[in-house]
C-alpha cells in the first residue's frame, strides 16, 4: 500500500512582530492593545494557502501563499520606558509565498484509517512582499510610501494529527527571521527620505521578525497503489 501523498489546505491564525517598536514579546498572537493608544484599532492575523507533498511518512516538500497583516506599538503594555516615552506605532500587510522541507519525528502514515499523530519542524525559504514605510517630520505614526521586496528564513515547529481518514489538522508556531529592518518604518530608503522622514532609530545590529501562530487544516488526495498477494 502506498500513501495518498498530497495534501492541501489552509492556514489560518494570529500574528505577533519583533523589531525596533513596540514589546519584544516572541510569542503573541492574540493579545492586542490599540495601535495608538485608544485612538484607533486594527486587526491583525493571517490566512493562506498550503500545499504538502509526502515524499515518505517522514519528509514531505510544502509550499504556500499566506497574506498577513502586522502591527506594534510603543504604547503596548510589555515595551521598555525609552519606547513608551517615545511613541510610534505601525502597521503593515505582507504577502508571502514559502517552500520548504517538513520533518516529522514520528512516522505519520497517510494511507491509515487509524489515529495518527506526530510532532513535526519546517525550514525552508520565504518571498514576501510588504508596505515600504518611513515616519514623515513631526508624526509618530508610519506611513506607506510605496511597496518593497525581501527574504525571510522560516523555522516553524507544529503538532499534526489525523482523525478522520483524509483530514489532517495541525497547530503550529513559525517563527519568520526576515532580511529587512524597516517592517516597522525604523530605516526607510527612498529618495529625499532625509527631507520628509526623521532620522532612523533602533538597531541595526538585527533584521525584523514576523510571527505566525495557527491551524493547519488539510485534505489527503491521491492514488492508493495495492501489490498484494492472495
Amino acid at each position: 500500500m502506498q500513501s495518498q501523498d498530497n495534501e492541501i489546505g489552509l492556514f489560518f491564525g494570529g500574528t505577533n512582530y519583533i523589531g525596533d517598536v513596540g514589546p519584544t514579546i516572541y510569542i503573541n498572537p492574540f493579545s492586542k492593545d490599540n495601535i495608538n493608544n485608544d485612538k484607533e484599532n486594527m486587526s491583525t492575523g493571517v490566512i493562506g494557502l498550503i500545499y504538502r507533498k509526502n515524499l515518505s511518512n517522514r519528509f514531505a516538500i510544502r509550499l504556500g501563499f499566506n497574506y498577513a497583516q502586522i502591527q506594534s506599538s510603543d504604547f503596548w503594555k510589555g515595551t521598555e520606558n525609552y519606547r513608551a516615552e517615545r511613541g510610534k506605532y505601525f502597521s503593515n500587510n505582507l504577502h508571502e509565498f514559502h517552500v520548504g522541507l517538513d520533518f516529522n519525528f514520528l512516522e505519520f502514515e497517510t494511507s491509515s484509517n487509524d489515529f495518527e499523530f506526530t510532532p513535526y519542524i519546517h525550514a525552508g525559504l520565504a518571498f514576501f512582499r510588504y508596505d515600504a514605510l518611513h515616519y514623515p517630520v513631526g508624526t509618530n505614526k508610519a506611513q506607506v510610501y510605496g511597496k518593497d521586496n525581501d527574504l525571510a528564513l522560516p523555522i516553524t515547529v507544529g503538532l499534526k494529527i489525523k482523525l478522520i481518514n483524509s483530514f489532517v489538522i495541525g497547530l503550529e508556531i513559525s517563527a519568520k527571521h526576515s532580511f529587512t529592518e524597516n517592517l516597522d518604518g525604523s530605516y526607510p530608503d527612498f529618495k529625499d527620505s532625509s527631507i520628509y522622514s526623521q532620522r532612523p532609530f533602533g538597531s541595526n545590529l538585527s533584521q525584523d521578525w514576523y510571527v505566525y501562530t495557527g491551524i493547519t487544516l488539510t485534505y489527503l488526495f491521491g492514488n492508493y497503489e495495492c501489490d498484494c498477494t492472495r
